[in-house]
C-alpha cells in the first residue's frame, strides 16, 4: 500500500507490491533523497557490456519494537548482451551501516549457501575455479556500503537467481535499478508489532538461532535538556574532501554551518580541503566566506584518509573539527591517530559511506558522528553508563556463561549514544531480567527489561538477532581498537567467518561440488546440497591419527608419564623443600653424631692400606649393616660399618631403591671376599671407591639372577663368585 507515491504506509497484513519503475525509484526513504543504484556488468572483454537485472524481489522481516529489520534481496539476472557464458560483478550499495550476512545461489533447481571464509582465501579459490572453467561465486565487501557479487560462468539468456540478506533500521525500498526491471516488496509483519513500541521507548525481543536464544534490546536516545549547553567552541577547523566521489549538492551542509554560526556568534572557521595532498584555504574567516570558498571547490581524482595522521597536528590551537567526507579511502586504507588531537566530528549524510573509517575517527579522538544538524557538539554527550541483570555472582566470572551481551555488562562504561539510540544484543542463557543507564550531564534515564516477557520473534526474522549480536561485537573490536591504536583485524575476521557476514576480513565464498571443498579444504555448511557428499569423501579420506607425534594426540606412554609428572608437580606444591635435602641434612647430623662417639672418621686396613669409610648413606630401616665377609681378615683386616642408628624416613618417596651406601676409601685394591648386602635392596660404591677389586657383588633376594649377573659382568666379573681379572672401575 502506497500513499501518493510516497514512503511505504503500515500493511496490515503479508501482501506483495508490483511496481513499475516509475514507482521503484519514489519508493522507500534514501539517504535524504538519493537513491542506491544497483549495476550489473560483465568482465573481461565485454568489460562496458552492462547484464540487465530482469527482477527484483525485496522481503522484509520487521522487529519493530527494536526499530531493525532483516531484509532479503532477491535478483534475477540474465545475460542477453553476450553471444557466449561470461563473467559479471553486481555491485549492490546497500542502506549506510547495512552488511551482507547470508548469499545464496539458485541452481539446479536448488539453492547453495556461501560458506564464510577470510576475504584472501575467497579470492584465491575464485581465482583457481575460475581458470579451470568450474562454477563459482563470492560475496565480498568492496568499499563502505558498497558490495559486490561475483557469478561465473553466466551463460547467454539463461536468467540466474542469487539472494543476499541484510539487517537495517530502515526497512523501506532504497534501490535503483534499471528500467525494465520488475519490482516486488513483500512486507512480513508479526506479533511483536505494538504501536507502544513506535514512540521511542525501550523495548526488547528474543528469538531462536544459531542453536541458542537471543535477545536484543533497544536504548533510545536521551535528547539533552535545552539549558544543558557544553562549551561551545570558538574556533573551528573545517576538512573538506575533495575527490570525485564528493560532488554533489551541499545546500545541507551550508545550512546546517548557517545555522550552528548563527548560536555560536563568535565562532570562526578555518577552511582545509584534501584529496591526495591537504591544503589550507583560510584562516579565521566568517561562516559565508568559508562557504562562499567551499562553493568555489573543483572535485577531482581520489582521496587519500592516511593524510589525517599529519593534518591534524597541522591545524593548530582550534577547538573541534568538523570532518566532511564519505571516508572512503581510494585504496580501502584506515587513518591511524595516534597524538593528541581536537574532537573530530564526522558528518554522515551521504547514501554511499564508510561508517569503519569515520566511526574510527571519531573515537580516536572522541568526537562524534552527526547524522543531523551540527547543534550535537554543543550538547553533553549521551552515554551508556551501567547495565545490570540477575546473573547469578558465579556466572558473572565465568567468561564461558551462557549470558553475554554487547556491550559488555563486566565492564565499567562510557558508551556513546547516538541519536539513532542503542542496541543491546546478546543470548539469554538463565538471566531473565536486564537494566540498562543511560546519562548526559545530569539527567538518567533508565530502561527495565524482562526477557521472560519479551515477543518471540518468528523463524523468518529470528536470525536478526544473532546478526545484530554478531555486528555489535565487531563494532565493539573496532572501536576498541580505535581507541587503544592497536589493529584487531584478526579478531574481526574470526568474529566475521563465525556468524558468516561481509566485512573488510572475510567474504562469502560459493562453491558448488563437494571436491571443490575437499581440494581447498573448506567446511561444507549444513544444508548445501553437496553436504552427504562431502561427508561421506572426507571421512574416505581422512588420514588416521597417528598418535605422539608432533602436534598429534599423546600416546598411552606420553600420558602416564604427564601424569607422573602432574602428580611430582602436586608434591612440590605441598612440600616445595625436596626430601633428598632433608635426607642430606640428617645424613650430615648422623655423620657429626659418629665422629663424635668414635672420635674421628672409621678407619681399618684393608689390604696393606688405609681405608676411610665416610658417613654418606641413604638406608630404608633401622639395624641395616654392611661388612666384608669373614674372608676379607685373611687379606688384611676388615672394614665394618654398624648403621643400627639410621632413620627409617630417609628412605625414598616411591620406595625403590631405598638402600644405598657408599663408602669411599682410598686405594682399595685387594678386597678378596665378596661383599654382601644383608636385608637391603642395593649397595652401590662409587667409582673411586672400589677400583680394581675383584671379588664379585652379592645382590640381595629383590633383583633377580640375570641382573645380578649384568652387574657383575659390567664390572668385571662372572657374577658366580668368579673373578675374571682386574676389571674396569664400578
Amino acid at each position: 500500500k502506497r500513499s501518493d507515491f510516497g514512503a511505504l504506509a503500515p500493511i496490515d497484513s503479508p501482501c506483495a507490491l508490483h511496481i513499475t519503475r516509475a514507482m521503484s525509484t519514489q519508493m522507500g526513504n534514501g539517504h535524504d533523497g538519493e537513491r542506491l543504484a544497483v549495476s550489473l556488468h560483465s568482465f573481461g572483454e565485454e568489460t562496458s557490456v552492462p547484464v540487465r537485472i530482469r527482477k527484483a524481489v525485496l522481503r522484509v522481516f520487521p522487529a519493530l519494537a527494536i526499530k531493525q529489520n532483516l531484509v532479503q534481496l532477491d535478483l534475477t539476472v540474465v545475460n542477453d548482451q553476450v553471444e557466449r557464458d561470461i563473467g559479471a560483478k553486481l555491485n549492490v550499495p546497500l542502506p549506510a551501516g547495512g552488511t551482507v550476512c547470508r548469499f545464496e545461489f539458485f541452481r539446479n533447481g536448488e539453492w547453495y549457501p556461501a560458506v564464510p571464509v577470510e576475504a584472501k582465501v575467497a579470492r584465491e579459490v575464485v581465482y583457481k575455479e575460475k581458470e579451470k572453467g568450474h562454477a563459482v561465486g563470492a560475496t565480498s565487501q568492496k568499499q563502505g556500503n558498497i558490495f559486490e557479487i561475483e557469478i561465473s560462468p553466466l551463460g547467454y539468456n539463461s536468467p540466474a537467481q542469487c539472494r543476499l540478506w541484510y539487517s537495517h533500521p530502515d526497512g523501506g525500498f532504497p534501490f535503483d535499478f534499471g528500467p525494465d526491471t520488475e519490482v516486488e516488496v513483500d512486507r512480513h509483519l508479526g506479533q511483536e508489532c505494538d504501536a507502544g513500541t513506535l514512540m521511542g521507548t525501550g523495548a526488547c525481543v528474543v528469538g531462536d538461532c544459531f542453536g541458542q536464544r537471543h535477545f536484543a534490546c533497544f536504548v533510545p536516545y536521551i535528547k539533552p535538556m535545552e539549558e544543558m549547553v557544553a562549551v561551545a567552541p570558538k574556533r573551528m577547523a573545517l576538512l573538506w574532501d575533495t575527490s570525485g566521489s564528493q560532488e554533489s549538492d551541499h545546500r545541507l551542509r551550508f545550512d546546517r554551518l548557517r545555522e550552528l554560526a548563527s548560536r555560536c556568534p563568535q565562532m570562526t572557521f578555518d577552511v582545509w580541503t584534501f584529496d591526495i595532498d591537504f591544503r589550507r584555504e583560510m584562516v579565521s574567516a566568517g561562516v559565508e566566506e568559508a562557504i562562499a570558498m567551499l562553493t568555489s571547490v573543483n572535485y577531482d581524482g581520489g582521496s587519500d584518509l592516511t593524510l589525517l595522521s599529519s593534518l591534524l597536528p597541522a591545524l593548530g590551537q582550534v577547538d573541534a573539527v568538523l570532518l566532511f567526507s564519505d571516508g572512503m579511502d581510494s585504496l580501502g586504507r584506515l587513518p591511524s591517530i595516534q597524538d593528541p588531537s581536537p574532537p573530530v566530528h564526522c558528518i554522515v549524510d551521504q547514501a554511499k559511506v564508510s561508517l569503519r573509517t569515520l566511526s574510527a575517527v571519531s573515537l580516536s579522538t572522541g568526537g562524534r558522528l552527526l547524522r543531523g544538524d551540527y547543534l550535537q557538539i554543543m550538547k553533553p554527550q549521551v552515554l551508556l553508563t551501567n547495565i545490570r541483570s540477575d546473573q547469578e555472582d558465579e556466572g558473572f566470572f565465568d567468561p564461558n556463561d551462557a549470558f553475554k551481551c554487547c556491550p559488555d555488562h563486566r565492564l565499567h562504561l562510557q558508551w556513546p549514544v547516538g541519536e539513532e539510540g542503542l542496541w543491546l544484543c546478546g543470548t539469554v542463557g538463565t538471566v531473565c531480567k536486564v537494566s540498562v543507564q543511560v546519562s548526559t550531564g545530569s539527567q538518567t534515564s533508565t530502561h527495565d527489561f524482562d526477557l521472560t516477557a519479551a515477543p518471540v520473534l518468528a523463524a523468518g526474522a529470528a536470525p536478526l538477532l544473532g546478526y545484530l549480536f554478531a555486528q555489535q561485537q565487531y563494532s565493539a573490536v573496532e572501536r576498541d581498537g580505535a581507541a587503544m591504536g592497536i589493529d584487531l583485524d584478526k579478531v574481526r575476521a574470526e568474529l566475521a567467518t563465525r556468524y558468516g557476514f561481509c566485512s573488510p576480513e572475510a567474504s562469502l565464498l560459493m562453491l558448488y561440488d563437494a571436491e571443490q571443498f575437499i581440494e581447498h579444504q573448506l567446511e561444507c555448511p549444513n544444508g548445501h546440497p553437496a553436504y552427504s557428499t562431502w561427508e561421506k569423501r572426507r571421512s574416505a579420506l581422512t588420514a588416521p591419527v597417528c598418535r605422539g607425534g608432533l602436534g598429534q594426540p599423546k600416546s598411552e606412554y606420553q600420558t602416564r608419564n604427564v601424569i607422573k609428572l602432574a602428580k611430582q608437580l602436586r608434591s612440590y606444591m605441598t612440600n616445595p623443600i625436596p626430601e633428598a635435602l632433608l635426607a642430606q641434612e640428617r645424613d650430615n647430623a648422623a655423620r657429626r653424631e659418629c665422629r663424635a662417639r668414635n672420635g674421628g672418621p672409621v678407619a681399618a686396613a684393608v689390604g696393606g692400606h688405609r681405608a676411610t669409610a665416610g658417613m654418606m648413606y641413604r638406608c630404608a630401616s633401622p639395624g641395616m649393616s654392611y661388612r666384608c665377609a669373614p674372608g676379607a681378615t685373611a687379606r688384611g683386616g676388615a672394614l665394618r660399618m654398624d648403621l643400627d642408628d639410621c632413620d627409617e624416613g630417609c628412605a625414598d618417596d616411591d620406595g625403590s631403591f631405598q638402600t644405598v651406601c657408599l663408602l669411599e676409601a682410598e686405594s682399595v685394591e685387594s678386597c678378596a671376599a665378596p661383599f654382601h648386602s644383608w636385608g637391603g635392596d642395593l649397595l652401590s660404591l662409587g667409582a673411586d671407591t672400589m677400583r680394581g677389586v675383584s671379588a664379585p657383588l652379592a645382590m640381595s633376594s629383590d633383583y633377580s639372577d640375570d641382573l645380578g649377573e649384568r652387574r657383575c659382568q659390567s664390572t668385571g666379573h662372572d657374577g658366580k663368585g668368579k673373578a675374571k681379572g682386574k676389571g674396569p672401575p664400578l
